[in-house]
Formats: C-alpha cells, sequence, structure tokens
C-alpha cells in the first residue's frame, strides 16, 4: 500500500522563528496549507508525517496524523518545504527526486525504506548518502528557503488555487455591494458582504469563506483569499495577493499579506508584504515599511546573519502571539520572535528576539508561565483553548529559543553577505543539548 508521508528537514532552521510552534507541513501558502497543497497535487491523501521531536505531539494534534512512524516498502516521503509546480506524479521505486541541492521527494522500496529513518533527513550531512541509495534526477518546483518564500509564492497560488466547497457567488450580499468580474468571485453561503463593499477580481480570483463578514466601504482586489470566520472591518482595503486565514479581525490598508490565521490587525495603518502568525494582536496605528528608500533588495536576519531576499518588495516576519503597542512602526525587513511584546515610540530593530519585552530603553525576558496566562484569556475570545501539548511546546520554547537565538538582546545582525544556508546542527533535538 503506498502512503504519502511529508517530511521535515535540516532547512526548517531558516524558516524559524515562524516554525517554532509548527511543523513545516502547517504553514499556509495561497489558499491552503503544505499538507493540503501536497495531498491536492499528488491526488492522494497525506498519510503521515516525520518532524522534529519537540514538535511531533503537537503537529499530531493539529495534522491528525500519526507522526514519525516507520517507512515501509511503498511509501512515498515529501518533503514539506517543496512546492511543486502542478500534479505530481512519482516515478517507480525505489527513487530520490531532487530540487536543487534538496531532496523533494523519495519512494521507498524494501531496502530504501530499511536504510530510511526519521532522522536522516534533519542532518544534512546524510543527504548525499541518501540520494545515492537509489536512482535520482532533478524535478521542477520550487524550496522554501526563508519566511519570506511563502509571501512571494502565496501570490501565485492564490492564481492557481480553488477551493471545492466555494464555487459561485452565493452567502448575504447587500444590493449596494459592487461586483467586478464576479465569474471569478466565489462567496460562501453563510458570508455577508455589507453595504457599498467593492470586490474587484478583474486581476485575479476572490475567495470568501463561510461565516465570514466583509463590513461596509472596504476594497478587496484579487487574487485574494478570505478565510472561514474572520471579520472584515469598514473601509479596509485589501490589496492583490493578500491571504487571510481563519478567524482573523482585520482593518487599515493590506497590501500582499499572508496571515497564517486567528491574528488581529483591527485598526488602520499599512501592512504590506509581510508574514503574521497565529494569535498576533498589532496595537492602533501599527504600521510598517516594505520598500527600502533605496529600492534595493531587502535583506532580513535569519539566524545571526542578514539574508539577501532579492526581493524589492518585503514587509516583515510576525511570528505567533507576537503583541504590539499603538503606533508601533516596523522597519523593511524586520523579524519579531514568538511571543515578542514590543511597545517602543521609535522604530523597532530589525531583529526582535522571541519572548522579548521591549519598550523605551527598557528590553528584557518574557517569562513563559506568565505569557501563557495571556494565551489562555485571548484564545478563549474566539472560543478556542491551549491543549495539554501546545501548552507544554510554549513553556518548552524558551529553552528552544536559547539554542538557535543566542546573541544578546536585540541581535546585531553581521552586514555581510549571506550564506546560502546558515549552518545550523540538526542532528538532535536541541532540548537534550
Amino acid at each position: 500500500m503506498t502512503r504519502l508521508v511529508l517530511f521535515e528537514d535540516a532547512g526548517f532552521a531558516n524558516l524559524l522563528p515562524i516554525v517554532y510552534w509548527r511543523s513545516v507541513a502547517e504553514l499556509q501558502c495561497g489558499r491552503f496549507n503544505i499538507a493540503q497543497r501536497v495531498q491536492h497535487d499528488w491526488s492522494r491523501p497525506v498519510a503521515g508525517a516525520w518532524t522534529r521531536d519537540w514538535i511531533a505531539d503537537v503537529a499530531q494534534e493539529r495534522l491528525g496524523l500519526p507522526i514519525n512512524e516507520p517507512a515501509k516498502p511503498g511509501d512515498i516521503f515529501v518533503n514539506a518545504r517543496w512546492l511543486a509546480d502542478g500534479p505530481v506524479e512519482p516515478a517507480s521505486a525505489p527513487f530520490v527526486a531532487t530540487c536543487g541541492n534538496n531532496i523533494a521527494y523519495v519512494v521507498c522500496d524494501e531496502t530504501l525504506a530499511s536504510k530510511l529513518h526519521q532522522g536522516d533527513f534533519l542532518d544534512r550531512s546524510n543527504w548525499a548518502d541518501l540520494v545515492a541509495l537509489a536512482p535520482h534526477e532533478q524535478v521542477e518546483g520550487q524550496m522554501l528557503e526563508y519566511p519570506w518564500d511563502l509571501v512571494s509564492n502565496s501570490v501565485r497560488f492564490l492564481e492557481r488555487d480553488t477551493i471545492d466547497h466555494l464555487n459561485g457567488v452565493h452567502g448575504t450580499i447587500h444590493p449596494t455591494a459592487v461586483l467586478m468580474d464576479e465569474p471569478n468571485i466565489a462567496i460562501a453561503e453563510s458570508a455577508n458582504i455589507g453595504p457599498c463593499v467593492v470586490i474587484d477580481a478583474s486581476s485575479g480570483r476572490v475567495t470568501i469563506d463561510a461565516n465570514t463578514v466583509v463590513q461596509s466601504h472596504t476594497i478587496i482586489e484579487g487574487p485574494a483569499h478570505i478565510g472561514s470566520d474572520s471579520v472584515i472591518n469598514p473601509h479596509a482595503r485589501i490589496h492583490g495577493g493578500t491571504s487571510i486565514g481563519q478567524g482573523c479581525r482585520i482593518g487599515g490598508e493590506i497590501d500582499a499579506c499572508l496571515f497564517q490565521g486567528y491574528a488581529n490587525k483591527q485598526h488602520d495603518g499599512f501592512l504590506g508584504h509581510s508574514f503574521v502568525g497565529e494569535w498576533v494582536n498589532l496595537g492602533a496605528g501599527t504600521i510598517n515599511s516594505d520598500l527600502k528608500n533605496t529600492y534595493g533588495s531587502v535583506r532580513v536576519p535569519i539566524n545571526g546573519a542578514d539574508v539577501d531576499t532579492g526581493e524589492m518588495f518585503f514587509g516583515a516576519v510576525i511570528t505567533d502571539h507576537v503583541k504590539t503597542g499603538i503606533g508601533q512602526t516596523i522597519g523593511t525587513g524586520s523579524v519579531l520572535g514568538f511571543a515578542a511584546n514590543v511597545a517602543c515610540s521609535e522604530l523597532l530593530p530589525a531583529f526582535v528576539r522571541s519572548f522579548t519585552w521591549m519598550t523605551d530603553g527598557n528590553v528584557e525576558e518574557g517569562d513563559a508561565e506568565r505569557l501563557v496566562k495571556t494565551v489562555d484569556i485571548v484564545m478563549q475570545r474566539r472560543d478556542k483553548a491551549l491543549t495539554d501539548a501546545e501548552r507544554e511546546l510554549f513553556c518548552k520554547l524558551p529553552q528552544i529559543v536559547a539554542y538557535f537565538e543566542p546573541d544578546t538582546l536585540p541581535v546585531q545582525a553581521a552586514r555581510e553577505t549571506a550564506p546560502e544556508v546558515v549552518p545550523v546542527p540538526q542532528t538532535a533535538d536541541p532540548m537534550t543539548r
């Protein structure tokens, strides 16, 4: 029996801090998360996943899949960082597909399955040996290397993705709402579109999912997706290339942003070309820059080095459980780490370490036990609750952060040519180091 199994490899380290709180397979890109995207491209269900040990329990709950089970003959292991260009027809076993210098997928026969173990992908030094075990060749597609790859690829996937249960315009549509290029618009039956809303799909498809409310005088330009149970506040302006996950509250001006879900950006203020994690709350008037004054390529601090994105437009990485104060300004290419709380009257530094509490003239490490109490309150307001596995992970993360973000606060990234891959050893759980 053929099983499709997603795997994480050592490249997860360059996706930090957005994968502290989730497996790579849970990352949103376009209208789907990666697990859903793989299932669609391979035309078969995902039957399991191989992840880091310290994320395994949470991944099992969220994905609803067996985690880190031994390989079996016939299994197809698919790299969660590999974005295929379309439907995939795998080669016969044994086979290893590569994309650049990375393993894209592996098709196991009995011999290959017996030699493949969960930790193999998490150690880059094993990759050449794995490729040598079977016939191999390059395949098309792209590897997710850094967080901004999710934002840039989300735009093209919004054009490509369709959602089975979203077809045609349904829901409650106010008679003064304007739907431009209506055949390119899909609105769920339980959605509500308020007065004087403009949905312009002339430049790309717009989908609005179940139980979402789009309030009066909002403008939505395609391609765009608004996930279920979200609220778009009056007078919001959502530009093309934006994907908003489930349960968000959105206001102001949004341009080509990716919201993982359950985030608040309720108020006026511009947010452009940014990744926004779950349970984020951006205070009133929070704004960011997504373009340098020089119009040059944006550089982003990753693992202590400035990495050139190759993009003229990139705003910020705003990680899960981040909170900002009113009027907060965020510079081009900034990274706000997991559960950071910032309230400064000036522009934030390029990197704010995870669990940081930062105000004018004061930077200190936040206490996870105290922070998790706030998380409880925040999630209860959306009728959600932390699971035991999520609570354990949250309280364990400061130790993991200390391994991946060892520098003093804030990190001063070296202004030098960034390596292709930041060398972080991944041969063991950092909790055991």
